[in-house]
């Protein structure tokens, strides 16, 4: 009958410390796919959420191109567009002739780019003495002063392809739905912007052919995050700078 007991387990019922290590070796390695898991999936929502921004912004900016092609009225022009998502696209759409020529902006005095919203007028200066004018970029335009209202306004007022001698900046109207066809061969910028901050802005020369309505110079997609900061303050210091009456886009 002895022989048949059960001997007594030497650890007092407790698991041993080799099956703890590998139990908990087995639980690391499941949290961390859980984790790697969680991060592809976040990752991939990004992506198709930065996708489907593209997708609907490449749709506005062609409808803003036909837009414009149709029309002949002079002026920066505002308006929204609606997504797939029922949500707006804000569109703003300028033509670079209008704008300062890049060179005419180093002879404005501090207090003109003080009122474009330049933080530090000399240095922006400097800076935009650096670009190129035939190739310079709005970018790098926005880049020459860290202000937030020159970020926000400095490509609107000024412009390598800009052809003026003096500095205009004008608030913001609809376009009209008049009849045109008198823009073709003009140089735009169109910024077309979702709620949540993404942009697609380019500069394109309106071409007005059926197969090909538009030419691409310059492209630059992202998102960011502007703080409220637009034209409108620029606009109205530039009025009042210039004793004229304040005027809100």
């Amino acid at each position: 009958m002895d022989c048949c007991r059960a001997e007594p387990r030497s650890d007092g019922g407790y698991a041993s410390a080799a099956a703890l290590a590998v139990s908990l070796a087995v639980a690391i390695l499941a949290a961390g796919l859980v984790m790697r898991g969680v991060s592809m999936l976040k990752l991939a929502r990004a992506d198709f959420r930065r996708a489907q921004a593209e997708y609907a912004l490449s749709g506005a900016q062609a409808l803003a191109v036909t837009r414009l092609l149709n029309g002949s009225g002079p002026g920066r022009l505002a308006w929204s567009v609606g997504a797939l998502d029922a949500s707006d696209i804000k569109l703003l759409a300028e033509a670079e002739a209008p704008k300062l020529r890049l060179a005419t902006a180093l002879d404005l005095d501090d207090k003109a780019l003080a009122q474009l919203g330049a933080a530090d007028p000399g240095q922006a200066r400097l800076r935009l003495a650096d670009l190129d004018g035939s190739i310079a970029t709005p970018d790098q335009v926005e880049g020459a002063d860290e202000g937030a209202g020159w970020r926000a306004c400095a490509a609107s007022a000024i412009s390598p392809w800009g052809a003026a001698q003096a500095l205009s900046l004008e608030p913001t109207r609809a376009p009209d739905r008049e009849p045109g066809g008198a823009r073709a061969g003009q140089v735009w910028r169109i910024a077309a912007t979702t709620d949540d901050g993404w942009t697609d802005e380019r500069i394109v020369r309106l071409i007005g052919r059926a197969e090909r309505p538009d030419a691409v110079i310059w492209r630059r997609f992202g998102r960011g995050v502007s703080g409220g900061v637009t034209c409108g303050k620029t606009i109205k210091n530039q009025a009042t700078g210039a004793g004229a009456t304040p005027v809100t886009p």
